[in-house]
């Protein structure tokens, strides 16, 4: 240790196994520190919904409209209500042994890359504690996780060109929230360069079938099951909610239309890129398919109506990921993470004094250098290949 200098100390110590090992159990403890808290999604939504299970027959209550999540996240519920555990701490145990498992294909992705086991024990390090998982699971009880563990995985495989494996996991995660869409455009682009073949996609509404069917065989219309989501979209009528896209900027007298204008225009945005991305001129490497994943979920939620300020989720992973895999433009990966962070805390009791055109503006920075430096990779392997 003698005549090191700081830096290479630093350094030394980040390139232990067991540093990174203390860091997770940290981080662990931080976790378990905040059982306890309840809050409003809690009280609200999950606490009644776990007593109306218990109160219903636990599967039987299946067949009653008492919650608007999919039916995939109340089995899990109806498990732990049967456990008689815990409420507030089984759910929260739920989503942070799912958080691990997001963190774990965090590793394998990043193996894919560097070949070397440290990547693991730095993503269960860092992925748990990134400030909006650790308030998500921990701290609200929400369960973004779980979607998210089967969007990493799918993602993945797909790196590893094992399709089948890739959009199993990608209907999976469809099936919990569908929030799991934001990844789409990426796949649209696979589909249309021919990584991922056309009719693989069909497994998507063939899961959320199968899991809405224990549902439907305990007495639920299978009408309301099949447009579960298209009411999750109407059950705030709010252009945005604490979640610093395009739509802060208008009113939600216009709800109607900028919503209709606004899912129209992403669905056009996705098609057009994604016809010019599919141009063979474009050689995509590893790389590319990370920024471009990192990409689709930071877009597609500024562009969305509805958002809610949880809905940078996934943008939390892929900045993660992102810098870990290219070790520049930190700036991209702390000015999500920063906006995602802030948008959580203009869901708290700061929501009257922050607002949100600060996040806005970053968020859009973000995205328009991140695309601006995307373009320029791509436009300089079509410079090299012709």
């Amino acid at each position: 240790m003698k005549g090191l200098t700081r830096k290479e100390l630093t350094r030394k110590f980040f390139l232990k196994k067991e540093s990174w090992m203390i860091l997770i159990c940290v981080g662990l403890l931080i976790k378990i520190a905040m059982f306890p808290v309840k809050l409003g999604d809690y009280n609200f939504y999950l606490a009644p919904w776990i007593n109306f299970i218990k109160t219903h027959g636990y599967a039987s209550s299946l067949k009653y409209n008492f919650y608007n999540y999919t039916p995939s996240y109340i089995y899990i519920l109806i498990a732990l209500a049967k456990t008689g555990f815990n409420p507030l701490y089984s759910i929260k145990i739920v989503s942070i042994v799912f958080e691990y498992i997001l963190a774990y294909y965090v590793g394998k992705i990043a193996y894919l890359k560097y070949e070397n086991s440290l990547v693991f024990w730095i993503s269960f390090a860092v992925i748990p504690v990134l400030p909006a998982i650790l308030l998500n699971g921990a701290f609200w009880g929400q369960c973004d996780s779980i979607y998210s563990a089967f969007v990493l995985g799918s993602f993945y495989y797909a790196c590893k060109k094992k399709q089948l494996l890739s959009i199993l996991f990608l209907g999976i995660a469809i099936a919990f929230k569908v929030q799991a869409v934001f990844i789409l455009p990426l796949y649209f682009v696979m589909m249309l360069r021919s990584n991922i073949k056309w009719f693989y996609f069909l497994l998507i509404p063939l899961i959320y079938f199968l899991s809405i069917l224990p549902t439907w065989l305990y007495g639920r219309p299978l009408s309301e099951l099949l447009t579960i989501y298209f009411s999750q979209s109407n059950y705030f009528k709010l252009l945005t909610l604490h979640f610093p896209n395009i739509y802060i900027w208008i009113s939600d007298d216009f709800y109607d239309f900028a919503k209709l204008a606004g899912v129209l225009f992403t669905a056009l945005f996705t098609l057009l890129s994604g016809i010019w991305l599919s141009n063979k001129k474009f050689d995509f490497s590893f790389e590319t398919w990370i920024e471009l994943a990192f990409l689709s979920v930071i877009i597609i939620p500024f562009l969305l109506p509805g958002m809610h300020e949880r809905y940078l989720y996934l943008g939390d992973i892929m900045a993660a990921l992102y810098f870990i895999l290219f070790r520049k433009n930190i700036h991209f990966s702390l000015g999500i993470i920063l906006v995602s962070f802030y948008a959580y805390l203009c869901c708290s009791r700061f929501k009257d004094t922050l607002p949100l055109e600060p996040a806005f503006i970053i968020y859009l920075l973000v995205i328009v250098s991140m695309a601006a430096d995307f373009i320029k990779r791509l436009k300089s392997t079509a410079n090299e290949k012709y």
